[in-house]
């Protein structure tokens, strides 16, 4: 599965064949995109007198074919939905349900999914800073990872002494395994295990076991397992994804796998931008897998009635 490794500066849903392909497709995402929150950069050009102008200002035709086919030309969805999702963890929670359930339902239309069964996420889904929070908070916060874990997390204590294996209390989904380990260091400050959940160096089979709780040596020269399990994972959604699956077959379609949200409490998505101005959600390595993650693992959870699960996006 993609984007589990560094990160790709191809685009989402571009192409052909792509999710975005058709003109009915674009024009039906076109319309779940709020017009008051992003409007376009290119204005009617107002006309000129040009028997007013000087030699030095008139430009040849070419040019001006060129430059007003360039301005005249309409913002497609895609663009639209890349705009979006640049700066998205700043917005409200309106805007980042419809943000989520648009890229969402057009993943769930092109898997072949009924879309009038697709689950619609609601602003009671997801994290947002409390009313009143001052602005500089709120952009250190969003800058620094453990100052904002705070937020989210109801109880720093008992992240700190998590017991539930094979289900972290935060899972942190990033754009690439790069981005995973910038994160990790920023958390260093938790002084807590941290499973890494991502391709580079490790194996499926090794992040099964991993997700079991960390090893320690004991006095016979063995080694047991901690009592404190993983409560923070970081990984890709290809690999996440992977580790929800995993094992699921040996138990039918309602087995769990090596990797359960059926005790994680916050899912965070890193929307940190590569150099093309893409994240998690928009890459086109990493949205699909993405969205099937969401699908196999957050929405069981949030359809549940006492469902603790929470949305947050960093």
């Amino acid at each position: 599965m993609g984007g589990d490794d560094l990160a790709s500066e191809d685009e989402y849903i571009y192409g052909s064949g792509g999710p975005l392909g058709s003109d009915s497709d674009n024009d039906s995402v076109s319309s779940e995109i709020d017009g008051n929150q992003l409007k376009s950069s290119s204005n009617k050009r107002k006309g000129k007198n040009t028997d007013k102008l000087t030699s030095d200002e008139i430009v040849p035709s070419s040019k001006k074919r060129r430059k007003k086919k360039k301005d005249d030309a309409p913002v497609s969805s895609k663009s639209l939905l890349i705009l979006a999702g640049r700066g998205i963890a700043l917005d409200s929670a309106e805007s980042q349900v419809k943000f989520i359930n648009t890229l969402y339902s057009h993943s769930m239309k092109m898997s072949g999914n009924n879309e009038a069964d697709t689950f619609s996420f609601t602003p009671e889904h997801f994290y947002t800073t409390p009313p009143g929070t001052d602005e500089k908070v709120k952009q250190f916060q969003h800058k620094n990872l453990d100052a904002f874990l705070k937020g989210p997390v109801t109880s720093m204590k008992r992240l700190k002494n998590w017991k539930h294996e094979c289900s972290p209390m935060v899972i942190i989904v990033t754009l690439s395994a790069r981005r995973s380990v910038e994160l990790m260091k920023e958390l260093s400050s938790l002084k807590l295990p941290i499973a890494k959940l991502f391709a580079k160096h490790f194996s499926v089979e090794e992040q099964v076991e991993l997700l079991k709780g960390p090893v320690k040596g004991s006095g016979g020269g063995g080694k047991k397992r901690s009592e404190r399990c993983y409560s923070i994972a970081v990984g890709t959604p290809g690999r996440l994804l992977t580790l929800l699956q995993h094992g699921r077959n040996e138990h039918g379609s309602d087995g769990l796998g090596a990797l359960r949200l059926n005790h994680t409490e916050v899912v965070i998505f890193d929307t940190h931008e590569d150099s093309k101005g893409f994240n998690v959600c928009t890459l086109k390595d990493t949205s699909s897998d993405l969205m099937h993650f969401m699908k196999e693992g957050v929405v069981p959870q949030l359809e549940r009635k006492k469902s603790n699960l929470t949305i947050s996006m960093f």
